[in-house]
């Protein structure tokens, strides 16, 4: 399943260790023993409130990302303090040095240093560095991105990564006057006094102050150290990992408050949010300007084409009037290939109060390409990412409109696509087991003939190999794209005079509808044959990889006979649905379908359990194929499918027939299994015929479940449980 990760984000702390008044009550008179609260003793409570709150919920931290100002105006102590606080509260809910993120604000540097400068960084690298904590490189610290410990947190299965980014090395610094000012600059204060000292000491602190930039910027050779430590991050095993970047200055204002100073922005924005386009960065942190926001930042190249986008969440902290938004819970769910991000405000408690709850924010990490009333467009390269973002989508904002699925695997993937890899099957399987599942399924859905057509008319190979009984659709295509491009190179998957009747009425064909496959040639020696399918209905969670499978072995068949390669697999969708009904088994039992594919595993199965015994190979695999089929009943049986998908019969009645021809005059409890099997049947063909209302599904639900836990029990008792694979 995918994973889930748990961030909590705190920013602009401003802490000192001689305490900073937190005036939030109007304090008229100064009584005895009454004082204002200290920006210190809040955030301890509200910590541990925290603590105590996620301990409730069992849940726990993945890690502390602090986007800077520890420190209150430049006073020390501030560092040390906070590290304190989150390591002694939330410890007990998964917060280590290890996994604590801290970045450098404009208040954590020491004012009027050299940008690059030990002395600069000298109160954060006594507290962070020295904690094992995970830090930004320094500019003028560090060397090689190997100095100054961890600049990186990484998920244990590489699913998220977090980079710290500096933008204070140029904070608080003097600026570099021109003469002849600067020879004269430390004499106007002297001169302009006329001996008062107090007049000359607050004098040269203004002028310092007009002389100094609180100027955020980032380096290009720090960006390049992170560029190399993302390019270098472990990976997970399937899809990419969501990327965040924290940083203490912001990247747009988050909100219509204007500051007017120099240097209110970045200096060089354009390059840090190229940056963030070219690695690929989902989620920005940043604090700074006091202000709660979550925003998407859309970022074009240079031609003003592609564009990737990152969410910007800008945190806010605690101030009197401002209680609200003075932390925040960051969860993302849905890694790595269908991330959204939920963040939920934590507010700053009172003693003996509950703190009040605010909403939570949601945001989708990717988007599904639409407009209102207009197709839902999901594309990607990974067979993973775009079957996950396509079921969320399907039961969203496509829910039973169209939705349209561009699927571009490399020509090297192969005739045989696996299955996704949180595809729901009734049961966990090795990946053998998944590879050949999924093709024994789509071999049966493309066979030329089926002896279950009586029950499924509609078997996508019979339509496109012997439409009418007569014509090879697949043939005519191969024949049509041979010699240059055709929009003619489709087949039709409904019959008209076959499957239409005259009123609209129990009209039962497939929803797959029509295929074309459209040739195209890339250069003068290489051609590509793309596949668009319409279908009238889809289902996504189970129905999409079995169609997309299905596609991508028609299109090597018709590549193999031009000697052309595989390219995109759209599928258009009139009606996008996913739900989580069963049978797991798409459509057609597996013990019915080995009539048409392995009719001997009925034997071997039989033979199994009239012996009691199963063999290694084969028969072991046939044996598994019967609890899957018992596992898939079950399923059916327990959840009303009003769609009607067919359920288990002719295989059954052929395993009975098979027991009642073998087995041995007085042995009962093989002639039980039978009876039992064989009313099985029975009672599934009874229904599968009838109406198949809501109550004939009770009535024969129910049944069948007493059946099969017959069934499950004597096949235990005859040749123990599942087998290993």
């Amino acid at each position: 399943m995918p994973n889930t990760a748990l961030f909590l984000h705190i920013t602009d702390a401003h802490l000192t260790s001689a305490g900073t008044e937190f005036p939030r009550d109007d304090h008229k008179v100064r009584v005895p023993g009454i004082y204002q609260d200290t920006r210190e003793a809040a955030l301890r409570l509200m910590l541990q409130r925290l603590s105590e709150r996620l301990a409730k919920e069992g849940r726990r931290l993945s890690g502390v990302l602090f986007s800077g100002d520890a420190q209150h105006q430049g006073r020390p102590g501030g560092h040390q303090l906070l590290l304190d606080m989150l390591l002694e509260n939330l410890a007990a809910v998964g917060a280590t040095a290890a996994n604590i993120v801290a970045v450098p604000g404009n208040h954590d540097v020491v004012r009027g240093s050299q940008p690059g400068s030990l002395e600069r960084y000298a109160d954060f690298v006594d507290a962070w560095r020295k904690a094992g904590c995970v830090t930004p490189w320094l500019d003028g610290v560090d060397d090689s991105f190997l100095d100054g410990g961890e600049h990186r947190l990484v998920a244990q299965d590489g699913s998220w990564a977090v980079f710290p980014i500096n933008t204070s090395n140029w904070s608080q610094v003097n600026a570099t006057l021109p003469e002849p000012l600067r020879s004269v600059w430390e004499k106007i204060s002297e001169t302009m006094a006329g001996g008062d000292a107090e007049k000359e000491a607050r004098l040269r602190h203004q002028l310092n102050e007009l002389a100094r930039y609180d100027m955020a910027r980032i380096s290009s050779q720090q960006l390049e150290v992170v560029r190399g430590l993302i390019e270098t991050s472990p990976r997970p095993v399937g899809g990419v990992p969501l990327r965040i970047a924290v940083l203490h200055h912001h990247l747009r204002a988050p909100s219509l408050r204007e500051e007017v100073k120099p240097f209110a922005d970045v200096s060089n924005l354009e390059q840090l949010r190229s940056f963030l386009r070219d690695r690929r960065i989902a989620i920005a942190l940043h604090g700074h300007k006091h202000e709660q926001a979550v925003q998407f930042d859309h970022v074009y190249d240079q031609d003003g084409e592609s564009q990737h986008r990152t969410l910007v969440i800008s945190g806010s902290t605690f101030e009197p009037g401002n209680e609200a938004d003075s932390l925040r819970l960051i969860t993302i769910t849905g890694l790595p290939n269908s991330p959204s991000v939920t963040i939920e405000p934590i507010s700053l408690p009172r003693g003996g109060v509950d703190a009040k709850e605010h909403p939570p924010i949601i945001r989708r990490l990717w988007s599904a390409s639409t407009m209102p009333g207009s197709p839902t467009l999901i594309q990607g390269t990974d067979l993973d990412e775009v079957y996950e973002r396509a079921c969320e989508a399907a039961g969203a904002e496509a829910a039973n409109g169209m939705l349209v699925v561009h699927l571009d695997l490399p020509a090297s993937a192969g005739a045989e696509l696996p299955l996704p890899t949180t595809y729901p099957l009734p049961e966990p399987m090795e990946d053998a087991d998944r590879r050949r599942w999924l093709s024994e399924l789509v071999a049966w859905w493309q066979l030329e003939r089926s002896g279950l057509e009586h029950r499924m008319p509609f078997v996508h190979g019979s339509r496109l190999r012997r439409f009418g009984g007569k014509i090879n659709q697949i043939e005519r295509i191969i024949k049509l794209l041979r010699e240059k491009p055709s929009t003619r190179a489709l087949a039709v998957l409904v019959d008209p005079f076959r499957d239409f009747t005259e009123d609209g009425q129990n009209e039962e064909f497939a929803s797959f509808c029509l295929v074309e496959f459209k040739r195209r040639d890339v250069s003068g020696s290489q051609h590509f044959v793309d596949a668009i399918a319409f279908y009238r209905a889809q289902e996504f969670a189970r129905w999409w990889p079995i169609n997309v499978a299905e596609l991508r072995l028609l299109q090597h068949e018709i590549c193999g006979a031009l000697s052309f390669l595989p390219g995109r697999i759209t599928t258009i969708a009139g009606d996008a649905r996913t739900h989580s009904r069963s049978p797991t088994q798409v459509a057609m039992p597996i013990i019915d379908r080995w009539l048409d594919q392995a009719p001997e595993r009925l034997y071997l199965l039989g033979n199994a359990l009239a012996q009691c015994t199963v063999r290694v190979g084969r028969q072991r695999d046939a044996v598994r194929g019967w609890f899957r089929t018992l596992a898939d009943l079950e399923a059916a049986a327990k959840e009303y499918n009003p769609d009607g998908l067919p359920i288990a019969i002719e295989g059954l009645k052929h395993l009975g027939s098979y027991l009642e021809v073998i087995h041995e005059d007085g042995e009962e409890s093989l002639a039980k299994f039978v009876r039992v099997l064989l009313r099985l049947a029975r009672a599934n063909e009874t229904y599968e015929k009838g109406a198949r209302t809501r109550s004939d599904f009770d009535r024969w639900g129910q049944d069948a479940l007493d059946l099969l836990a017959d069934l499950r029990e004597m096949t235990i008792s005859r040749v123990g449980a599942l087998p290993a694979p």
